[in-house]
């Protein structure tokens, strides 16, 4: 009998990566260098270890999160060995490994990116800026740059990101705009700002991908997040694991599906509840 395939998601800031706190000087942690954003992150030993105990009992493992390619890639050296990667909402897929006897060795879903070509044009041009590049997300990008929107695609290839409450734009005119974006792109909210990328990217399609890849069952899957944006996959898994909540609408989400959704007893306390959280994971999973 084939043994069951389960994949552990999981987000990256505010799950198993969180700003540097006081309560974090007592623990083994990493702290990485500043994001394009200007954002730090710690993340604990023991949050490494526990991962690596996940996969050797059995599980796989793969980081999911909205970061920049050039973020993923400046902090992969402090991550947990996955078994897989993917940043900007979902456009970009990495697996471990490589030909090539390279620092941090890494290869590319390239199919995976080339389905996105329709709408965030193709890998060519990612050192392109993004106001001269082809596809109809890019045209959106001018578009909305034209009408004096707060837009970030700085170290972005296959997503963007639009702001509001700043340059005198209100959320409701940012959701004005989700609401006529063209039928090639989709979009997710999260912290007061939109991003947008193509139809066929967005955290739950490329979960899917990896576990047609991985041959898992969503059921037999589960992640752990903390924001908005990761809630339409945390209700296409069999459970979801909560080191912090970000926003109302998880808090909502949780109360309401408390058999779904596990919430840390420490909650909100950075490294501690991520850990916390791991080992719930090996509980529900059995694999202690």
């Amino acid at each position: 009998m084939a043994e069951t395939k389960r994949i552990v998601f999981s987000d990256i800031d505010g799950t198993i990566m969180h700003e540097p706190k006081e309560i974090d000087r007592d623990a083994a942690v990493l702290l990485t260098p500043p994001s394009a954003s200007g954002r730090q992150g710690v993340i604990s030993a023991e949050t490494l270890h526990l991962v690596a105990q996940l996969r050797a009992r059995g599980a796989l493992f793969v980081v999911i999160s909205g970061a920049r390619l050039s973020t993923l890639l400046m902090r992969l050296p402090y991550l947990p060995a996955a078994d897989a990667y993917v940043c900007e909402n979902g456009g970009r897929i990495l697996y471990p490994g490589s030909d090539l006897p390279t620092a941090c060795p890494v290869t590319e879903d390239k199919e995976w990116r080339a389905s996105h070509d329709h709408a965030a044009g193709s890998i060519e041009q990612d050192a392109t800026p993004p106001q001269e590049r082809k596809g109809s997300l890019w045209d959106l990008y001018r578009q909305l740059h034209a009408e004096g929107w707060s837009l970030d695609a700085n170290g972005y290839t296959t997503s963007f990101r639009v702001h509001a409450n700043r340059n005198g734009k209100t959320l409701e005119q940012l959701q004005a705009v989700v609401a006529a974006a063209p039928a090639s792109l989709a979009s997710s909210f999260n912290l007061g700002a939109a991003d947008f990328y193509p139809d066929t990217s967005g955290k739950v399609m490329a979960a899917r991908h990896l576990m047609t890849h991985f041959g898992a069952a969503a059921a037999d899957c589960s992640f752990l997040c903390d924001d908005d944006n990761d809630l339409q996959l945390a209700a296409e898994v069999g459970k979801a694991f909560l080191p912090s909540i970000t926003s109302d609408s998880v808090r909502v989400a949780a109360e309401a599906r408390p058999e779904h959704f596990v919430v840390a007893k420490t909650a909100g306390q950075g490294v501690v509840a991520t850990e916390e959280m791991l080992r719930a994971v090996m509980q529900h999973y059995k694999l202690h």
